[in-house]
């Protein structure tokens, strides 16, 4: 099995605690579907940690806008997104300020092995479509067109920081409306995977979100590899569970609130998961 997340914003303890239980849970392999930094206040402890612990790591909207420049984004996301460029500049060790640039510029915008995609936002537009959950039912084209350009069985994104599963029909299901909740059984059918956030939850839970894939046991497997896909989901069918983990958001939007170039209400909306 391996852990899949994303959207970390410069959270330090939401990683923390996200990675302490995958830890807990034995798990080795983790993937990170972009968003490392942005909004929040440790960018340089956080580009740290994924660049150590994950094995392979997406390109992010944010991640990209500190590496050039922030576009169509809002007020508060600009300044957040400038604020974290400069820190990252601020590193006083010239090589291991070097490391995190050099770990931020190239990472990939998508990564395909065997049957399975990762990708930040979508699999039409890597890095900047919003997938919501409501448009299945306001605007199914765009859910329709992106299972067309899937070219994987399983697609796992990130961005709107909501979690849930997407199908062809067009269909969504989040988390607590799943039969098996936590758990989703994947079949043959093409799936797209929001696994939520660990930074920023936006679905009124403000626990830390990630999702844990779990392999098919009946397929064989050699635990010496170090591939995704030997990890969890080249097989015909493996099982997907949603976590939520407790962390200390009020450390977190007490240190927002310290710094002047970060909004409050990036602080403040970690209370309500939004």
């Amino acid at each position: 099995m391996f852990a899949v997340i994303s959207d970390i914003h410069s959270n330090l303890e939401a990683l923390e605690a996200v990675l302490a239980d995958i830890k807990k849970r034995k798990i080795k392999d983790i993937v990170c579907l972009g968003d490392i930094v942005g909004y929040g206040p440790n960018p340089r402890e956080c580009v740290d940690l994924i660049r150590k612990r994950c094995r392979v790591s997406i390109m992010g909207n944010h991640d990209h806008a500190v590496l050039y420049e922030p576009a169509n984004f809002n007020t508060p996301a600009e300044r957040a997104c400038y604020w974290t460029r400069g820190e990252l500049e601020r590193e006083p060790k010239a090589e291991l300020r070097g490391e995190r640039w050099r770990f931020l510029g190239r990472l990939p915008v998508r990564y395909r092995e065997g049957d399975v995609l990762l990708v930040h936002a979508s699999p039409r537009r890597p890095m900047n479509e919003y997938l919501f959950p409501e448009d299945v039912f306001t605007n199914p084209q765009k859910v329709t067109a992106n299972f067309e350009r899937l070219d994987a069985r399983i697609c796992f994104s990130g961005h709107t920081h909501q979690p849930g599963i997407f199908l062809d029909d067009p269909y969504f299901d989040p988390p607590g409306e799943l039969p098996d909740r936590p758990f989703y059984e994947i079949e043959e059918e093409r799936t797209i995977v929001n696994v939520g956030s660990v930074g920023q939850p936006r679905d009124k839970d403000p626990r830390a979100s990630y999702v844990v894939a779990h392999r098919n046991h009946n397929e064989s497997f050699d635990s010496g590899t170090e591939s995704i896909v030997a990890a969890a989901l080249s097989c015909s069918v493996a099982q997907l569970e949603f976590v939520r983990v407790e962390y200390d958001l009020e450390e977190t939007a007490r240190k927002i609130c310290k710094i002047d170039e970060l909004d409050n209400l990036l602080g403040e909306r970690l209370f309500d998961g939004r």
